[in-house]
């Protein structure tokens, strides 16, 4: 493939051109790359944008070496406009980005991977979906790439743009099937909840908890793994490091099991040589520690206790949804999405309103929600 036409922006004064094509662009298409695989601390490394046909890559590490978060405000008030279409697809992430580094809220979202969810598509990525529509196969071999690299790989840039290349394309066919389909207030909800994603990143002193197996530990194997979870999350901080590519989870674990209070130990366990050389005293002083004297666990992630009735009424209303589903041969959540079965099973049919219900759902499906959560 040839490389398309674009611009490179590594400097706040070329962004005025981004502006300029936003400002008059009848619809934008956007995707971000990061560097989560490689880092502690990810950052967004380019930000691709195709307004209307023109094609940009903003080098984000260029811009704003030390991330400030007003890096892109002289793009907020058009990527906050909610009167032409802001293609995505799988947003989420992408839009909680631009929340948490910017403070920018996506407005006009129209995600194109919903959208194929709401037609039942069996493949809903967007590879697929471009292979689909456009009859183009692209390039999966950079989906692991270092997005913090300088310069970037060809092939690589290639790639991002890629993302940006077809999407107005693939949304634009989707929108028509969605229009045929009779799905566009179902969709308007499904991307609304994309644009009110939120980061839910962060060191969770309790997610240990969500390692496979450790419940079955013993109390003091518990006290230990919650120690190690701490220390390893320090060793990444410091080191900038994702903390599973220092000590992966089942490794973690093992560790908390077996206890391990000398070389030989962590040697027998995979424990890497130049890990051990850096940081094996200070693992098993860790360890040392955490079994003579255990600290107070952070209370262990609980479920809502479900009452009965909610149990009886979840059931009513997903047998109701897959018949319904079945009749109107369309995926289940265009009949009714997961919120909005979740809020009726905790409290029926309100006066409030139903999350991700809408109008339409509300006047076709009124009095059967009534009956089913009577």
């Amino acid at each position: 493939m040839t490389m398309p036409d674009h611009q490179w922006i590594d400097q706040p004064g070329q962004l005025a051109q981004v502006v300029d094509a936003l400002t008059s662009a009848p619809w934008v298409a956007i995707d971000t790359e990061s560097n989560s695989m490689f880092v502690y601390r990810e950052r967004m490394c380019l930000l691709q944008i195709n307004a209307g046909g023109r094609l940009f890559v903003i080098d984000g590490l260029a811009l704003a070496p030390e991330a400030p978060s007003n890096a892109l405000d002289s793009l907020k008030s058009q990527f906050e406009r909610r009167d032409r279409p802001l293609f995505l697809h799988g947003g989420e992430y992408d839009v909680a980005v631009f929340r948490r580094d910017f403070g920018i809220t996506l407005q006009g979202v129209w995600d194109s991977q919903q959208a194929a969810s709401l037609l039942g598509w069996e493949k809903t990525g967007y590879g697929a979906a471009v292979e689909r529509i456009c009859q183009v196969v692209l390039d999966k071999a950079w989906t692991q790439y270092d997005w913090s690299s300088r310069p970037i790989a060809p092939g690589a840039l290639q790639y991002a743009l890629d993302d940006v290349v077809y999407l107005p394309q693939v949304g634009a066919a989707l929108q028509a099937e969605i229009e045929s389909h009779d799905l566009v207030e179902e969709m308007q909800i499904a991307c609304q909840a994309v644009a009110e994603a939120s980061w839910s990143g962060g060191f969770d002193p309790a997610g240990f908890w969500r390692i496979k197996g450790v419940r079955e530990l013993k109390p003091h194997s518990q006290s230990v793994l919650a120690a190690l979870w701490v220390w390893r999350d320090q060793l990444a901080r410091n080191a900038n490091l994702p903390p599973g590519r220092l000590i992966n989870n089942q490794l973690l674990f093992t560790l908390a099991r077996i206890a391990p209070t000398n070389y030989g130990l962590l040697k027998k366990l995979g424990m890497r040589g130049w890990f051990m050389s850096e940081h094996g005293q200070a693992l098993i002083d860790c360890v040392k520690g955490a079994s003579a004297d255990p600290a107070s666990l952070p209370p262990r992630p609980r479920a809502r206790d479900v009452a009965e009735h909610e149990e009886a009424r979840e059931t009513r209303l997903k047998d109701w949804r897959r018949s319904e589903a079945e009749r109107r041969q369309v995926p289940l959540q265009v009949v009714l999405p997961a919120r909005s079965l979740e809020y009726l099973k905790q409290h029926g049919v309100t006066d409030q309103e139903i999350p991700q219900l809408g109008a339409k759902r509300l006047r076709l499906y009124g009095d059967d929600l009534r009956r089913l959560c009577s």
